[in-house]
């Protein structure tokens, strides 16, 4: 053998010697289990450890820790089990009731069985099967086990409880229970002394105002403040919120959602998204902000609406939705397009009003008016409601920039299957309308004015011009107009800001 193998096995024996003399020496300095109290005492040698078998009133003492049963045996190795309205009490805050025990003395381990209960000042735990390493303040139940505090009451598979830490960790099929709300998961973490809970896994948390769905998040339940994230989504009344995350102060009923949130409303089939939502209780009211939209199923059709702050909200009087677009205001529709600064939609009366220089536009025609209202039946334009210097333009000739026009203080036009019908113009009407012998190319224009007239259009061309009142009109021929005639004050021709396809909305000239 080598002089260097010879020296390594003798260190090794060296190292080995000394970690089990390092292990006895701290076996030493374990103290023994102490016997304080029993009526009987008996050597019981059958169990092959010179057990004591103690009946009657039985007291151990141990680091600290009291503990009573009816009977125990006691055995050499610092061991013991302990039978029948079994007790331990640690210091001033723990205790544990149970009928079966066993417990090492070496590595102060307690094995409770049947009918466990463990309490300190804040929280108590019911199992069936419980470990307390009462060196660590640590308890733990692997089969089923109820968690009860002064508003709550838990149950789960598993449970862990950290005295010292008064923090608790519960995993597969945890319920909690409270006056307030109930959270099913399956994991979480909750400290008493900051009275947080964090989950972990597929989270539901049902209250009586709405239910949060999540799979991240913490919940301070001292504060009723919460915050959620992982694509969690929050449930009302016919109303859901989905965001990338959700912070909801209960007390005062507010959320605000946060990263590709969608507020969808089953009830009127209209679903908000955006950037930035937040939530008020109190009216079911939502606050969408940063590239909000709106989309509305209108049978097939869809209504797409951005402005840069959308706000829905209950009218409590007739418990249906009202939709308000603050300030650079577009939609997009299939058969109508519009624009204006701001806009009320109510889902009551199926009408959306614009505001401040609102235009619209419907197949070829361009409406424009202080005020307009247009009301909905069946997902489709029914009528329009054009006040105070009401004008239409459709294009005649875009090469020629000839115009067709109607003009009046106020207007109605009628839609028919989706499209502009009848308009009935009223107070000091004026027409400019271009025509030609053959239906080709134009060739004179006609000018008008009267009081009241009505227009019929088909295939998106005027048909028939009625006068209600004795017109003022002349026809002129084309040559022989000059070209400021062949536009009424007000005129605008504005195609180049009407939105083409949907992301056209998002876009403000």
């Amino acid at each position: 053998m080598s002089l260097f193998r010879a020296m390594l096995l003798t260190l090794v024996a060296i190292q080995a010697a000394t970690c089990v003399a390092y292990a006895q020496e701290a076996a030493k300095k374990k103290r023994r289990i102490e016997l304080r109290h029993a009526d009987v005492l008996e050597y019981d040698e059958s169990l092959g450890q010179k057990a004591r078998r103690l009946l009657g009133n039985v007291a151990f003492e141990h680091e600290g820790a009291l503990m009573y049963c009816d009977s125990a045996y006691l055995y050499e190795n610092n061991s013991l089990d302990a039978f029948s309205n079994v007790r331990i009490n640690k210091g001033d805050s723990i205790k544990l009731f149970c009928k079966k025990l066993n417990y090492n003395g070496d590595i102060e381990l307690a094995k409770a069985r049947e009918a466990v209960r463990m309490e300190d000042r804040k929280m108590t735990v019911i199992s069936e099967a419980l470990d307390y390493d009462m060196a660590k303040d640590q308890a733990w139940y692997l089969d089923n086990g109820t968690v009860l505090s002064a508003e709550n009451t838990l149950t789960s598979r598993i449970g862990y409880y950290f005295s010292k830490m008064e923090e608790a960790f519960f995993k597969d099929d945890v319920k909690l229970v409270n006056s307030r709300y109930t959270l099913w998961a399956d994991t979480l973490r909750y400290n008493a002394r900051t009275e947080v809970a964090f989950f972990l896994g597929p989270t539901r948390i049902v209250s009586k105002e709405n239910t949060v769905l999540c799979t991240r998040g913490w919940y301070d339940t001292e504060r009723d403040i919460s915050q959620f994230s992982h694509r969690p989504t929050m449930l009302s009344k016919d109303q859901s919120i989905t965001g990338d995350s959700i912070y909801f102060n209960k007390n005062y009923g507010f959320g605000k959602a946060i990263g590709n949130v969608e507020v969808a409303d089953t009830s009127e089939k209209v679903l908000l998204t955006g950037r930035l939502a937040k939530y008020f209780e109190k009216g079911s009211m939502v606050l969408m902000t940063d590239s909000a939209l709106m989309v509305q199923d209108m049978g097939g059709d869809s209504l797409y609406l951005h402005g840069d702050t959308l706000l829905s909200i209950v009218d409590t009087l007739l418990d249906r939705r009202i939709l308000f677009a603050f300030h650079r205001t577009k939609f997009f529709k299939s058969d109508m397009q519009g624009k204006c600064d701001s806009l009320v939609y109510s889902y009551v009366d199926s009408t959306i009003r614009l505001y401040d220089d609102p235009i619209i536009w419907s197949d070829e025609n361009q409406l424009t008016s202080d005020s307009t209202w247009i009301q909905m039946r069946n997902g489709r334009a029914d009528k329009l409601y054009m006040k105070r210097n009401a004008i239409i333009i459709s294009e005649e000739d875009s090469v020629l920039r000839y115009y067709n026009q109607i003009k009046g203080r106020e207007m109605v036009g009628h839609f028919k299957d989706g499209r502009l019908h009848r308009v009935d113009a009223e107070g000091d009407a004026e027409t400019i309308y271009f025509g030609s012998e053959e239906g080709t190319e134009a060739e004179n224009v006609n000018r008008a004015k009267s009081s009241r007239l009505y227009i019929i259009i088909e295939s998106q061309k005027v048909k028939q011009i009625t006068f209600l009142s004795q017109p003022d009109a002349t026809l002129f021929p084309i040559k022989e107009v000059k070209a400021d005639e062949m536009r009424l004050e007000g005129f605008r021709w504005r195609i180049a800001e009407r939105p083409m396809k949907v992301p056209d909305i998002f876009v403000w000239e």
